[in-house]
């Protein structure tokens, strides 16, 4: 976890330093805008642990955006019982397609620098165990079609870099990370 902080805090500050621009920021989406976002993730929907998530948004119009997640997620689940230890490693990779709708002018916000969001992903998922006990060894997170909501909102520091944070059913429910608008 401090591993995966530190880079977030590293990305986030070098980010920060190229798109600074000395304007105001503007969260505004233009046709064309692609937003990449970095972040991680707080517990997982079918398991625990701590994921690392990738994001791109293309706006086909100043309201909707569509584009690709990827996300990493690992989990240790180490317990005992009835004589019986278990020690599970899991590892899941979540890939997929998502959509985005950006509220900041149907909703009439004035902050220039808010864009409050929501959407939905359609994606696949698998998973694989490392298991290391005398008790049963149970896969219980088998691959398949994976879909959710999300819904968030991206505050602009800087013209070109925001953070962001989302809460979401499907994947991580809470996503806090940092955004480049290219």
């Amino acid at each position: 976890m401090k591993k995966e902080t530190r880079l977030l805090a590293l990305l986030a500050m070098l980010v920060a330093s190229f798109s600074y621009q000395g304007a105001s920021a503007q969260a505004e989406l233009d046709k064309g805008n692609l937003l990449l976002n970095a972040g991680v993730g707080f517990g997982y929907y079918y398991a625990g642990g701590v994921s690392l998530n990738i994001n791109a948004e293309y706006s086909v119009t100043p309201e909707l955006g569509i584009g690709g997640y990827f996300a990493y997620t690992h989990w240790e689940n180490d317990w005992g019982y009835a004589g019986n230890r278990y020690d599970i490693g899991y590892n899941f990779i979540d890939i997929g397609a998502r959509a985005s709708y950006h509220f900041a002018k149907l909703f009439g916000v004035k902050n220039p620098n808010f864009d409050p969001y929501a959407g939905a992903f359609l994606g696949f998922v698998t998973s694989s165990n490392d298991y290391d006990g005398n008790g049963y060894d149970d896969d219980d997170y088998d691959g398949g079609l994976r879909t959710g909501i999300h819904a968030g909102a991206r505050y602009y520091f800087a013209p070109n870099f925001a953070g962001y944070g989302e809460l979401g059913i499907g994947l991580s429910p809470l996503v806090l990370g940092v955004t480049l608008k290219l």
